[in-house]
């Protein structure tokens, strides 16, 4: 019985460690609370956003290992725990609704324990991943199995943002696919709409494409039998097909609702938006749809230009101010001819010095940039900021010889002119040599003609003999 006893005695002080390790772990060991009064952290984390609330929260968790002295002061403190600084009602958490900066850098380790810190499997509906560009998708393992998200947006961008981002992320279909397929393959499954990074869709990723179709296969999930992503087609595919991206409401196979409403897609966030959640206008070029939010976004840098245009119809964007112009005024913004040369810059960044701008010319239209126009045996093309002319060489050229006497102008041409005067040298040189060969050959010709006169003479009086030998010889018979 005695060892029993001590057994039972070891065991029990065992256990009064594990109740004082676990009472430090659900009471917040931060030096703050020696310093501050009861409650002044759950207040600070009343002012925070949602995501900044749940990373202080995690920011003053006890760490892993717990010294003797912390267990000890840890009974010593008030009993807050930390859902109480994150709070309890999560039903939506949208990163976009922190600094850009801090969403930037966050790692899956830090998502994953921010999405286990609010049990966001059981609470969570809404996930937005806004601007979170530095995470695999690893940390999503903590929603896996979820039953309670009903929508999660894996675009990586805000609201009424374009999706095309650069450089690509390094989100991972292969990580985050499977942890889908566990949220969908449950029976209590209730996501309604999933929104994909752009690079999934425009890439080509079997995987992807697979999952869209087990997820086309949800019908009993959906309890609507509708087809849910777009298959085919560029724009459109890997789009949840229908159904509004910002309230999850679903229109049928048209656009109107019962409710009034109607369902647009705008081509510049590439989202389904309904009527009362956005307003839509068209674009005025190709007649697509954006919403009002949009607008902004897609504004053609020309003042003078008030179209209404999406963004596929900026066509022309400077390369050194980001600026875009629409199709109808893309002639500000020029694109480089030279060969493999892509530059794209406007008339006021050209104007710049030491800017690689493009120029038109103005008689030939020859458009080439700066760095394009000084290489060899190329017919540049220059702005002069004296007489106001953008003139390719050849251009400036031709206007010197005849009378343009501006001194920048001449200065521009004048390697040519020296290159052409050289030319015209060489050509002189070249003809004075052939005039000399061919008086050469001409004196020898003259030369021959005299002999050839000569033989001609020489038989023509032999000619006059015979005749008059034969003539004498006739009279004799």
């Amino acid at each position: 019985q005695e060892p029993s006893r001590i057994q039972d005695t070891m065991l029990s002080k065992s256990n009064k460690r594990r109740r004082i390790a676990a009472d430090a772990c659900t009471t917040i060991i931060c030096p703050l609370y020696d310093l501050l009064p009861g409650g002044m952290l759950e207040e600070v984390a009343s002012f925070l956003a949602a995501p900044s609330r749940v990373l202080f929260a995690i920011a003053i968790t006890p760490p892993s290992s717990i010294s003797p002295y912390h267990m000890i002061m840890a009974r010593s403190r008030p009993n807050v725990s930390r859902s109480s600084i994150a709070g309890n009602e999560w039903h939506t958490l949208d990163f976009g609704d922190v600094e850009k900066e801090l969403a930037a850098k966050l790692s899956d380790d830090d998502i994953s324990k921010v999405l286990l810190h609010i049990d966001a499997a059981n609470k969570l509906k809404i996930l937005r991943l806004t601007n979170c560009s530095n995470m695999t998708g690893a940390g999503l393992v903590s929603l896996s199995g979820s039953t309670s998200i009903e929508q999660i947006d894996l675009s990586l961008v805000g609201a009424h943002q374009s999706p095309i981002l650069d450089p690509k992320p390094p989100l991972d279909c292969d990580l985050v696919l499977p942890i889908l397929d566990s949220i969908i393959n449950q029976g209590r499954c209730q996501l309604k709409h999933l929104q994909f990074p752009h690079m999934w869709r425009g890439g080509d990723y079997d995987q992807f494409n697979e999952f869209l179709a087990r997820y086309d296969e949800m019908d009993e999930m959906l309890g609507d039998g509708r087809d849910v992503f777009v298959t085919f087609g560029d724009m459109y595919f890997g789009i949840q097909d229908y159904t509004c991206s910002e309230c999850t409401q679903y229109y049928s196979s048209g656009r109107d609702g019962e409710d009034g409403n109607a369902l647009y897609f705008c081509n510049t966030c590439e989202r389904y938006h309904c009527t009362q959640c956005s307003a839509m206008v068209e674009c005025q070029t190709c007649e697509d749809f954006l919403c009002v939010d949009c607008i902004p976004h897609t504004f053609c840098a020309s003042p003078s230009c008030t179209d209404i245009v999406c963004n596929d119809c900026l066509s022309n964007k400077c390369h050194q101010c980001s600026k875009k112009w629409c199709t109808n005024c893309s002639h500000i913004c020029i694109e480089c001819d030279g060969n493999g040369c892509n530059q794209t810059c406007c008339a006021e960044c050209s104007a710049k010095e030491g800017v690689n701008g493009v120029h038109r010319c103005d008689v030939c239209h020859t458009k080439l940039c700066v760095e394009c126009s000084e290489k060899e045996k190329v017919n540049g093309v220059h702005w002069c900021d004296v007489c106001d002319e953008k003139l390719c060489d050849k251009c400036r050229l031709i206007g010197c010889q005849r009378g343009n006497n501006c001194s920048v102008c001449v200065k521009m041409v004048a390697p040519l002119l020296l290159e052409e005067n050289r030319q015209l040298r060489n050509e002189h040189t070249n003809l004075e040599d052939k005039n000399n060969l061919l008086g050469g050959q001409n004196k020898s010709l003259g030369d021959e003609i005299k002999r050839l006169s000569d033989e001609n003479e020489a038989l023509q009086r032999k000619l006059s003999v015979i005749r008059m030998v034969a003539a004498d010889g006739s009279g004799l018979f």
